[in-house]
């Protein structure tokens, strides 16, 4: 307030009586708008987080979502909890020490905020002078459990199942024709080995049955050969001897 009476005779002294009339007018806001405005200043992305808490309950609820309302409910009272924290902690800092009358207006215009995006566009400009016409805890139920339509909600949970199942029987067929498709790569592929394998026998039994045969060739061969030799041998023995003697008659 001393600020806002030095800058009402600053506009006065510059010339600007009309600036200074509206300067002098500004009303001296309450403690609770105080501490709010001190958190847009220095905690704006809390006030974002709180906008976006909002924006997922009203859909939940627009959409009859029971699991989804009673997580963020959850969610919802440990955000307003922190936040009013935060805000005795900002209050604190300066020197102020919160009542708890204040400390509950400030919880309802948290509540108040999650329930209408104006309440929160107005908390983000830090220029408050009062909270009557903000905070309406009315604005939003409290953590009693939602009305929701039973039946809607059981119907869209079946759906959502059956989507799931659908999803997962999906995945397993392809999954089960992927494998199917690599096992029939890898079957053709062993069949061809195989079969090469198989002409690969074949080859080696015929040519183990010619050289089996030239074998038995060879072996008749020698024995022939082996009788000649003998024969040759006697005969060039006889022949031999015959010499010796003609060579020693007188």
């Amino acid at each position: 307030m001393a600020a806002r009476t030095e800058y009402a005779r600053a506009a006065k002294e510059a010339g600007d009586k009309e600036a200074a009339e509206k300067i002098a007018k500004l009303r001296k806001p309450s403690q609770a708008a105080w501490v709010l405005n001190l958190l847009a200043r220095r905690a704006p992305a809390e006030l974002k987080r709180l906008a976006n808490l909002g924006a997922a309950l009203r859909d939940a609820h627009g959409r009859f979502d029971g699991e989804t309302i009673r997580e963020l409910s959850q969610q919802r009272r440990q955000v307003v909890r922190a936040m009013v924290t935060q805000v005795r902690s900002i209050a604190n800092d300066e020197g102020q020490k919160l009542s708890d009358t204040v400390l509950r207006d400030v919880e309802s215009v948290f509540t108040a905020a999650l329930a209408d995006p104006a309440v929160t566009e107005t908390l983000m400009t830090g220029t408050l002078a009062a909270t009557a016409d903000l905070a309406t805890p009315e604005g939003w139920p409290d953590a009693s459990p939602p009305v929701v339509d039973e039946v809607a909600l059981r119907r869209e949970q079946r759906a959502e199942r059956r989507r799931q199942d659908l999803g997962r029987a999906r995945a397993e067929a392809q999954h089960a024709a992927e494998v199917r498709e690599r096992a029939q790569n890898a079957l053709a592929h062993a069949e061809q080995k195989a079969e090469r394998a198989a002409t690969q026998v074949r080859d080696l039994e015929a040519d183990l049955e010619r050289a089996r045969t030239a074998e038995k060739e060879a072996n008749s061969e020698v024995r022939e050969t082996r009788t000649v030799f003998r024969t040759a041998e006697k005969a060039a023995e006889r022949a031999r001897r015959a010499l010796e003697t003609l060579e020693n008659s007188p």
